[in-house]
């Protein structure tokens, strides 16, 4: 027979192995195994040039492979995912980012090559929790890509396009340049 106590360590240790999982999932959940193959990419926005790169881990054309993660028949729902800045004049610029993809894919669905409908694009300020899911393979799939603002509030110092499988970073080192990044992709998904 079991004892109590032995029962309670032993819910004791599979929590903490569940903790233990959930704080290095979140730490690592835009981790990346290999070398990307790296394209400079120079955008002339008229009044201001940003020197960028598109970055893809799963081969071919960079700007392909945005089409193809974000507008394929297997896409049920996109995440657009951020972490506001506590200073609040970089806040709009993240905002107009977020809007700029969201708007590209509204277009995508009316035009019909996404089946799916316009709250099916979920923007959200990142979690904890759904790192874990990235992570764990439930979020950033080919049926549910993620849109990734890494910003410099949370570690963005270049300013480029980084492809994954399901998953599209989108690193900048100004919030400006985030817009301008965010307005290149909507320009894929919108064409």
């Amino acid at each position: 027979m079991v004892s109590k106590r032995m029962k309670i360590a032993a819910a004791l240790a599979v929590i903490a192995v569940f903790v233990a999982y959930c704080v290095y999932a979140s730490q690592h959940a835009f981790d990346t195994a290999g070398e990307p193959t790296v394209y400079p990419f120079r955008m002339d926005m008229g009044d201001k040039v940003l020197d960028t790169t598109l970055e893809t881990y799963r081969g071919g054309d960079p700007a392909r492979m945005i089409e193809f993660t974000l507008i394929n028949p297997r896409v049920k729902r996109i995440y657009i995912l951020f972490r506001a800045s506590e200073v609040e004049t970089d806040n709009p610029h993240l905002l107009k980012a977020s809007a700029s993809i969201g708007e590209g894919l509204g277009a995508a669905i009316g035009k019909g090559k996404l089946d799916m409908v316009p709250e099916d694009v979920i923007p959200r300020e990142i979690t904890w929790f759904q790192k874990v899911l990235i992570y764990s393979g439930f979020m950033g799939t080919e049926s549910e890509p993620v849109i990734y603002f890494k910003t410099p509030n949370v570690g963005g110092t270049q300013d480029r396009i980084v492809v994954l499988r399901g998953i599209i970073i989108i690193e900048s080192s100004t919030y400006e340049n985030s817009y301008i990044l965010a307005s290149y992709v909507r320009q894929l998904v919108m064409a």
